[in-house]
């Protein structure tokens, strides 16, 4: 889609790769019936070489503001000239707000988005042993809310260095650590799959052995059929009866980025059975 065919509108756009699967289109139209700001939400496939220029012309041509999608969370913090503090604490981006002519506020709502539909799901509490799949964009964006709601995380990520360096960075605001082949005796409470294997049809390496019936296992991704995803049907395999993709988290994150571009929060609940009902996964 061609952005100059919107040089006359403000628009709020979808940047990533990829993106044809993705729900947030059917979210932005509901949101907008529901508080009754006409806007559109495009999406825009883009490549690492052209990922910069794209969202930057975006901007140009009256763009509003956008989401950021894998893998270019991390890429986007060089976007943005003013940043929130999640965005200062995590460096990973997923909402881009043109606030002015020269200034462009980078935010993250994938934090809270995802505690928003654990807690919906009854998936955390306070105390909670988390296992943490994955050390991308998405792990930052959601590392600081689990530490937040007090739970002790343990990252565990294909490439040990990557994992490290997750944990360095929020090591001073809770209890985080590099998982170990020793902790395989571990209960985990919660595992988080935030890698992005669903998005290709596999499930990320972990011990199998840390699921049992009483572990509730989420998974960031979505399945936009009555399938589960790769992660979750292993899990469920091993024994898990708590298992959940992550629809309710993307229908939280995109309320609360409406809420940054608008100031306006629209109903997160009514949303998510909206979108279950819209795509016959109830």
């Amino acid at each position: 889609m061609c952005l100059k065919n919107f040089k006359k509108k403000k628009i709020i756009a979808l940047f990533g790769n990829p993106v044809n699967h993705s729900l947030s289109p059917m979210i932005h139209s509901n949101f907008s019936k529901e508080i009754k700001i006409n806007y559109n939400y495009n999406s825009f496939l883009c490549t690492k070489s052209n990922f910069f220029s794209t969202v930057i012309d975006f901007f140009n041509n009256n763009g509003l503001g956008c989401n950021i999608t894998v893998p270019f969370k991390r890429m986007s913090f060089d976007i943005p000239n003013r940043y929130t503090e999640i965005v200062k604490i995590s460096g990973s981006i997923n909402v881009l707000k043109k606030i002015s002519d020269n200034n462009i506020l980078g935010d993250n709502t994938d934090g809270i988005g995802l505690i928003y539909d654990l807690k919906r799901l009854r998936y955390i509490k306070k105390n909670y042993l988390v296992l943490l799949l994955g050390s991308g964009g998405a792990a930052y964006s959601i590392v600081y809310h689990l530490l937040k709601e007090q739970c002790s995380v343990y990252v565990l990520n294909r490439t040990v260095r990557y994992a490290s360096t997750l944990v360095k960075k929020f090591k001073h605001l809770g209890d985080i650590f590099v998982f170990s082949d020793d902790m395989d005796n571990y209960n985990f409470d919660l595992i988080i799959n935030a890698t992005s294997c669903s998005l290709y049809n596999i499930s990320p390496s972990f011990p199998k052995n840390l699921v049992c019936s009483k572990t509730k296992c989420y998974d960031i991704s979505y399945s936009i059929t009555n399938t589960l995803t790769p992660f979750l049907y292993l899990c469920k395999l091993l024994g898990s009866r708590y298992i959940s993709d992550g629809l309710g988290m993307l229908v939280a994150q995109a309320a609360y980025s409406c809420y940054s571009w608008f100031n306006v929060l629209p109903d997160i609940e009514k949303n998510i059975n909206i979108i279950k009902k819209l795509n016959n996964l109830l």
